[in-house]
């Protein structure tokens, strides 16, 4: 690959943040990609990669000089160009001069929108030297950073202070200069191990060079080097490496070379709960723990050194952890000095917000919801018991030493604080699972006393967040709303629960300011989320909306209606008898539009003639049989039953004229097929379903 390298921009400078790096990798590919096509200079793939001391962006191929293209101009309108004795205009003479041409390079054009004037320009072709220059100063002071800074005397804004610029095109230095800094040719090697400038002779040379200088450059390989790394200390020490992504992500930009140092601490810190010791590594430390075979924590840990293991190293890192582990003991040592349920009064002194009180207060408007769930999904008063235990203990953990310490244990240690005091192990459970599924692909809540917490709190939520204006707009959405919005929709699916939640936000809209007015927006938003659930399983969208459009917020149901849809739609028989119910509905639509003040009417006894009394034993006699099996979700039954509808409706059909001259019989068959199409609206929208 990298003969193929022609361009080469290394921006050396002090350590960036770790967390600002690969967002700003993409922002400069993302830029190169968008200033290289405005200034018309090809190449074939932009490469991004980086340290916690530089940013590199190299290009295959990179075209010496622009394309020399011949552009279409459009100017003003022939009316605004020309005056009435013909001769140009003010504004006709601005645009020829803006564009270097001349009267006679004019055409005009009718655009459909009007005549216009029109010229042929041809751009001048320049050397990429010249622009690139230009180019990489934007790029370098306009990519997003979360912070920039000045240093000394300059005036340019980075991250950290930069302090080199290598810029080579076909393997020559391109020469320019920002704010002081000079491009070069030259690299530093590993900041410790090999600090020096280096001269880079080619492009084709510089990766190995620095990699023989202690830097492994591609952070894609340095990340797979971490994890092999880590994999065969875990293994020599016949344990199991605690992954994590996102631990792995940082610790990729935390080094430029990749060394395991293999730490222990004392085995008296495991009287503390595990997940607090690996919060403490994992946060403070980007420490990598350790767990034995049988999942008990072990008392070693690993560290990813930017230097070769020493004992100055490894010491260093103990003393670190034992100062750790030593302010998290005394912290769990003062939470145990109270139980947990002792906690939730002085919930009421911790603000959860301004207009919607403290999180006492929120804990009361979760307990209500728990109320209508419990009632609606006919839960055992044992169970129900159960439930409002956990809504009463969900949030005490927030007043607890640990969690203000670590936030991200919320849930997890009240549940271990609640085992400990010795509450029902389900009630525990529930405290630790409310919070899921906290994203995508998370582990969801299968008991009972979860799923109904779980689903209490994100309703809460949304309901909360409506009634003080918080409303996602755009890409913006602080309080992850969406992804609250898909969990209870995930949530009733994972958990086969049949609730409205159109009756259940009616029940509980009232706890919230203006709550009525809310349920129809929540609903809506609910609603899109529940789109991209259904389509996660290959539900099409026009079988989605074929259900969604029926006025049923039982998402439970109406996925498993648009999961039969989906199911049956691959019949060729399943086509016919969407045809002829689609013909049906078209009729109805049509004649309504030519009649908006029509009523219908329909009486079962007059269905004497022999078609009409077809249609109307197999339909409106089975209405209840029908109607049962909507009510016990037995979709497939149903649309075996409707497929073997087709060949009764098409000989309607084909034997009978349902806009008659005869007023009666018209209104009849009408009336008939208004009937059979309600009997089934509640079901499903035929008119939804593409062909």
């Amino acid at each position: 690959m990298w003969n193929r390298i022609n361009f080469l921009l290394e921006i050396g400078s002090e350590e960036i943040p770790a967390g600002y790096i690969s967002q700003a990798c993409d922002s400069f590919r993302t830029l190169f990609e968008k200033k290289l096509e405005d200034a018309s200079l090809k190449y074939s793939v932009i490469h991004t990669y980086a340290t916690p001391r530089r940013i590199v962006i190299a290009i295959e191929e990179l075209a010496d000089s622009q394309l020399s293209e011949t552009v279409e101009m459009r100017g003003p309108s022939v009316e605004k160009a020309f005056d009435d004795s013909g001769k140009p205009s003010k504004a006709l003479e601005g645009f020829l001069r803006g564009n270097g041409a001349v009267v006679d390079d004019v055409e005009k054009r009718d655009t459909g929108k009007g005549i216009y004037v029109f010229i042929q320009k041809r751009t001048e072709s320049r050397p990429a030297t010249e622009i690139l220059p230009g180019i990489i100063e934007d790029i370098i002071t306009s990519v997003p950073f979360p912070k920039r800074m000045k240093w000394s005397n300059k005036s340019v804004t980075y991250p950290r202070p930069l302090r080199y610029l290598l810029t080579l095109f076909n393997d020559s230095i391109l020469d320019y200069s920002i704010d002081g800094i000079a491009s070069s040719n030259k690299t530093r090697g590993h900041y410790i191990q090999h600090n020096r400038m280096l001269d880079v002779a080619t492009i084709s040379e510089y990766s190995e060079l620095l990699r023989s200088n202690g830097v492994l450059l591609d952070n894609q390989k340095r990340r797979d080097a971490i994890k092999a790394e880590l994999s065969k200390a875990a293994s020599d020490l016949d344990a199991v490496l605690v992954e994590n992504d996102e631990l792995f992500e940082t610790v990729t930009y935390l080094v430029e070379d990749v060394n395991v140092v293999t730490c222990s601490f004392s085995e008296d810190f495991l009287a503390i709960p595990d997940i607090v010791l690996v919060a403490e590594m994992k946060e403070h430390q980007k420490y990598f723990a350790l767990r034995k075979k049988d999942g008990s924590l072990m008392n070693k840990f690993c560290v990813i050194s930017n230097n070769p293991a020493t004992d100055f190293i490894r010491e260093g890192n103990e003393r670190v952890i034992a100062a750790r582990f030593s302010d998290a003991e005394f912290f769990f040592k003062e939470d145990r000095k109270k139980k947990l349920s002792e906690r939730v009064n002085s919930l009421k002194n911790v603000l959860f917000h301004k207009d919607l009180g403290s999180i006492f207060d929120k804990v009361e408007r979760v307990r209500a919801v728990s109320h209508e769930l419990v009632s609606r999904m006919q839960i055992a008063p044992d169970m129900a018991t159960k439930i409002d235990r956990a809504v009463t203990l969900c949030k005490a953990d927030l007043n607890t030493a640990m969690v203000f310490e670590f936030t991200s244990l919320q849930g997890e240690i009240g549940a271990i604080y609640a085992r400990m005091d010795g509450e029902d192990p389900e009630v525990a459970q529930a405290i630790d699972n409310h919070y899921r599924p906290r994203f995508q692909g998370d582990e969801k809540p299968t008991d009972v006393i979860s799923s109904v917490l779980s689903l209490s709190e994100k309703i809460d939520n949304l309901f909360g967040a409506w009634s003080v204006g918080n409303i996602p707009k755009g890409s913006q959405d602080p309080y992850a709303l969406r992804r609250q919005a898909y969990a209870v929709v995930d949530l009733l699916i994972f958990n086969s629960i049949n609730i409205d939640l159109n009756d259940l936000f009616e029940s509980v809209a009232g706890g919230y300011k203006n709550g009525a007015e809310l349920i129809k927006p929540i609903l809506e938003f609910i609603s899109v989320r529940a789109k991209t659930r259904f389509q996660e399983d290959g539900i099409l969208y026009d079988e989605i909306d074929a259900v969604l459009t029926t006025g049923s917020r039982d998402y439970y149901e109406l996925y498993n209606r648009a999961l039969s849809i989906h199911s049956f739609r691959s019949k060729e028989t399943f086509s016919q008898m969407l045809s002829s119910f689609k013909r049906m509905n078209n009729i109805l639509i049509s004649f309504i539009k030519k009649n908006p003040d029509y009523t219908f009417r329909f009486n079962r006894a007059d269905c004497t003639g022999k078609y009409e009394a077809d249609l109307a034993i197999y339909f409106l006699d089975k209405r209840d049989d029908v109607k049962k099996l909507s009510e016990e979700h037995n979709y497939t039954e149903i649309f075996e039953y409707l497929i073997g509808a087709s060949a009764v409706i098409e000989d309607f059909f084909d034997n009978v004229m349902v806009i008659d001259e005869d007023e009666k019989k018209r209104d009849l068959r009408l009336g008939l097929l208004h009937e059979i199409l309600g009997l089934f609206s509640r079901f499903i929208d035929f008119s939804k379903i593409s062909d």
